[in-house]
């Protein structure tokens, strides 16, 4: 095994000094640079590539992750984030240009939205993706210009040492430092005044650092998690869903604030999923085979013994109201679990259980059934607002309606669990699953003060004339109407349908100019004049012109 340090907690003096060094580091405004920015990012890749094989060893100590998922989950989207960051880095720090919409009185005082970094930021992590929940909200940190703490999880303490060594040694210990520590070491950086803290974790947790925060009018990121939902359309393949779906939920056994919670399946497929999931469970990890659960090479384990209790309370007491479709291997000895199947009534009928009261976070998966995709969105908006939302059918228009009627930090069609690793999109929540999120270049925003800047110089005071007294007079009125304002540019509404209709029209009118550029194209291609009239027609009837 590769060579690990031990954990040590960070006592509360070490923690003043270090907050003191890092705002002093930050009022030195070299963080600011673009060459600092640049060369943290790099440093930080660099600290991935050259520890590779350390940190998944310290996903293996603490959770017992495979080489291959801890790849897929802690190493490959951290190092992208950080590409992507060096990449546009220079496009993303370049002044927003407001100038087109804005009235005449503003064109020539250039205005824009400069983004500045907020200040000293906290990142408060999670345990069980301690390295990409960590590393991935410090490199908006460090492309924002923002020095930073990174308080690792007390839970996960092999990677939070290996953190806590690296992080000196590759990044610039002036702007980021490393704290370790439980209870006390949190609420001693609470206390402090930030710039921005990110948090990632479990809701209770979750209104303590708002709390914190709200006392100082700290901005926050707060990633929450929640109840995430699935809806398997009567249109759905099935085989197709049961796999992509448990290939998902397998990973941390199910420990993971994105992972299927529970399944919202129409009446008329209830049955052939729950075989489908069943089959798919056996399939690719039969009992007591060398792909098994409780295979160390098949799944990582439980956290803790206490979260294997409640799990196994939970199923307990399923497996007495003959709620188990299919239960998983158990290892209580190991912390080691397989996946179960429980299925409740329909719409979760005077169910009051943990299975629909709570995030579930363990390799359980809950089938309700339901009348149709109707039903099954008044079912997730009776409850908390999810971080995910995911859409099995066959049909796009499906998946557009439950977006178009729903909620949630995210969705996806037909796949689960791709949006905290897809780069380019923001990750976050909304309502009880958090709010404010990061990626990419959100992740860049959401350490930035976007701080707005108009120009005025000494030249422009001719046509400053008008704003000093006496003022109040007819030509100044009209002076002042026009250079100041926009008037009413548009007619007075008749209705929400007639404003449909001219929305309707506008696009139909595009894909006709677009129609015939196409057509014209094709007659100097050499097509005759019949079948371009012809199609310009189709065209014409097809958009209603």
């Amino acid at each position: 095994m590769a060579d690990l340090p031990p954990y040590t907690e960070t006592s509360l003096d070490v923690i003043d000094e270090t907050y003191d060094r890092l705002q002093a580091t930050f009022a030195s405004h070299r963080t600011q640079e673009a060459a600092y920015r640049l060369y943290n990012l790099k440093q930080l890749a660099f600290l991935i590539n050259d520890n590779e094989e350390r940190i998944i060893a310290a996903a293996q100590a603490d959770l017992g992750k495979s080489s291959f998922e801890a790849r897929l989950a802690e190493v490959i989207p951290t190092l992208n984030e950080i590409d992507l960051a060096v990449k546009r880095l220079p496009e993303w720090m370049k002044d927003d240009k407001r100038t087109r919409d804005s009235t005449y009185a503003f064109k020539l005082a250039r205005p824009r939205v400069k983004k500045q970094p907020k200040g000293v930021a906290l990142i408060i992590g999670a345990w069980n993706y301690p390295f990409q929940l960590t590393l991935s909200p410090l490199v908006g940190a460090i492309a924002a210009g923002c020095p930073a703490v990174i308080k690792m999880s007390e839970h996960a303490p092999v990677s939070a040492a290996l953190i806590a060594e690296l992080i000196p040694r590759y990044l610039d210990p002036e702007g980021y430092a490393v704290v370790n520590g439980a209870v006390a070491a949190s609420t001693a950086l609470l206390e402090k005044r930030w710039g921005h803290i990110c948090y990632t974790g479990g809701g209770p947790v979750g209104k303590i650092v708002a709390g914190a925060a709200a006392k100082t009018l700290t901005p926050t990121t707060l990633e929450l998690g929640g109840k995430s939902p699935t809806i398997v359309a009567p249109d759905a393949d099935l085989k197709i869903t049961a796999r992509r779906m448990l290939s998902i939920k397998q990973m941390n056994v199910g420990q993971m604030c994105v992972s299927p919670d529970y399944v919202l399946v129409t009446k008329e497929n209830v049955d052939a999923f729950t075989e489908e999931l069943i089959k798919t469970l056996e399939h690719f990890h039969p009992p007591n085979s060398e792909r098994s659960f409780l295979n160390e090479s098949a799944s990582t384990f439980v956290r803790n013994t206490n979260d294997y209790q409640r799990l196994e309370n939970v199923l307990d007491d399923a497996e007495k109201g003959g709620k188990v479709v299919y239960r998983g291997e158990a290892d209580k000895d190991r912390n080691r679990m397989g996946l179960s199947l429980v299925r409740l009534p329909r719409d979760a009928k005077d169910e009051e259980s943990w299975l629909v009261r709570d995030e579930i976070f363990g390799p359980i998966l809950v089938i309700i059934p339901v009348e149709d995709i109707d039903a099954a969105i008044k079912y997730i908006n009776a409850g908390p607002t999810p971080l995910a939302l995911y859409v099995s059918s066959a049909s796009r228009a499906t998946f557009e309606k439950v977006v178009s009627q729903t909620l949630s930090g995210s969705a996806i069609w037909n796949d689960f669990a791709m949006t905290p690793i897809c780069r380019t999109v923001p990750f976050g929540g909304v309502g009880e699953s958090g709010w404010g999120n990061y990626h990419g270049y959100d992740g860049f925003l959401a350490f930035s003060h976007q701080r707005s800047l108009l120009e005025v110089p000494y030249w422009m005071e001719f046509a400053q004339k008008n704003r000093y007294a006496p003022n109040m007079n007819p030509r100044n009125e009209r002076m002042l109407k026009r250079v100041m304002g926009t008037g009413i540019n548009f007619s007075r509404p008749v209705s929400v349908e007639s404003e449909r209709l001219a929305l309707q029209r506008s696009r139909n009118r595009r894909h006709l100019y677009l129609g015939i550029i196409i057509v014209t194209l094709g007659a100097w291609l050499g097509f005759g004049a019949r079948s371009i009239g012809k199609v310009l027609g189709t065209l014409k009837a097809k958009l209603r012109l």
